[in-house]
């Protein structure tokens, strides 16, 4: 990605964040519920509510749920599209620009992971690859779980942006109509006992329209208390368009930009770097899969756009650990399923995840990727050897293919944290947008 095309993204995100900041405040819901009604802590529903709500004022189009993820992917039912409820219109799992046909995001999904006593638990919002996937957070029954709206445009109490989504949701269920048998662990889930409020925020000002920032409030509401909590981003783009032609799935590229020389010092000599930190997902050619062969235009030329994930405030900022992991999912071949992996190592041993060298089924080895502070190498990079570096080398029938493209996802780690009983943790990031990563659609 080039520097300008970053900075676009990367310095309107921070000025936003010293407003967001400085104002950020727990207000009244719309409907103006009162707290006494407002039942939060443990969901036993025996339905729970389930809504979306669509950012849909600046350039970035998306679509957040209830339900700890956003996009269309994991709401959508085989076969029809999911209608934002208020404009009547199809609901942008993330177009860019919007309104327009380019869709980059099938589904991304908030994780979370503890050991809690001697367990070792994750909550995940959807991972992406069961069938049906696996869920674990929910709201309330409606009302009382739907999602809050609220707007500086419309003078709301306590709106921080044009466009507020707020949805409160919780890891507590454990009704077995709404939740599967981990294949892996072979067991139920099992709750951290976990509240998030999750607040989105969107802009249509020049230098805040290709973004969203999220603002997550996560509460300990169990008895006890959470220790080493790693937190995790995950995205599957299947970027293509809204024409949903499925091959356009298999042929993303993603991998983590650290940092960036600064604007201080745009050439670079004097060594000013700044640290960005984000990770990125983008078709392999801005091209469709239908379009592939056809000759170079602006009709053909449809998806030159990167979307990107960083985390933008933390608590113990200065002490706080990252890991970047990208894979390819395959559930009943392990020779076609990959993620790049260190060997093993005395300082570091191999962990196996059931012979598949990228999926983290289960629980412990989806804590064991979000702890593990690794790095991977940017996907394009596959099908060079790196194992004189200490990684493992991709099936070398499979290498060239996903150097090229792949039905790829990542997942952006951080932590550690401890949470005691009642405690809540402020974490916030951003989902952004950038035009222009592609320049010719002949490289």
């Amino acid at each position: 990605m080039k520097r300008r095309e970053l900075l676009a993204v990367v310095l309107p995100v921070n000025i936003l964040l010293m407003i967001f900041l400085s104002n950020i405040s727990y207000g009244r819901t719309l409907c103006d519920i009162a707290k006494t009604d407002y039942r939060v802590g443990k969901i036993t529903a025996s339905s729970p509510c389930l809504e979306i709500g669509v950012h849909d004022i600046g350039k970035l189009g998306l679509t957040i749920t209830n339900r700890g993820t956003f996009g269309t992917g994991f709401v959508a039912v085989p076969g029809q599209t999911v209608i934002d409820p208020f404009t009547g219109l199809e609901a942008p799992s993330a177009t860019y620009p919007n309104p327009g046909k380019g869709s980059y995001l099938f589904g991304g999904a908030f994780w979370i992971g503890a050991v809690v006593g001697r367990d070792t638990l994750v909550s995940v919002g959807a991972d992406g690859w069961e069938n049906p996937t696996i869920e674990e957070m929910f709201s309330e029954i409606c009302p009382y779980g739907a999602i809050q709206r609220r707007s500086i445009i419309k003078g709301d109490i306590d709106a921080i942006s044009e466009q507020d989504l707020i949805a409160v949701y919780t890891d507590t269920l454990t009704n077995p109509s709404f939740l599967r048998i981990d294949p892996t662990d072979n067991r139920p889930h099992k709750p951290l006992n976990i509240e998030v409020t999750q607040r989105s925020f969107a802009w249509s000002y020049a230098y805040a329209e290709d973004f969203i920032l999220f603002d997550y409030s996560i509460k300990n509401i169990g008895e006890k208390k959470l220790n080493i909590v790693y937190m995790g981003l995950y995205v599957d783009g299947d970027v293509g368009t809204t024409e949903y032609i499925t091959d356009d799935a298999t042929d993303d590229i993603c991998g983590f930009r650290r940092a960036i020389s600064s604007p201080q010092d745009p050439t670079g000599r004097c060594g000013f770097i700044d640290t960005v930190n984000l990770a990125w997902i983008a078709d392999n050619d801005g091209k469709t899969d239908a379009d592939k062969d056809k000759p170079c235009s602006k009709e053909t030329f449809k998806l030159p756009a990167v979307t990107a994930t960083r985390v933008v405030r933390t608590p113990n900022a200065d002490t706080l650990k990252y890991s970047f992991n990208w894979w390819v999912s395959n559930g009943t071949n392990v020779n076609l399923d990959f993620g790049p992996r260190m060997q093993n190592s005395v300082e570091d041993p191999f962990r196996d995840f059931g012979g598949f060298l990228g999926t983290p089924s289960g629980d412990k080895n989806k804590y064991y990727i979000m702890r593990h502070e690794e790095f991977d190498y940017d996907q394009i990079y596959s099908a060079k050897d790196y194992s004189n570096n200490g990684w493992f080398s991709p099936n070398p029938m499979l290498a060239g293919n996903i150097a090229d493209g792949f039905d790829t996802r990542y997942l952006l780690s951080f932590g550690p944290f401890n949470m005691k009983s009642g405690e809540v943790l402020p974490i916030s990031f951003a989902y952004v947008a950038g035009d222009s990563f592609h320049r010719n659609c002949t490289d």
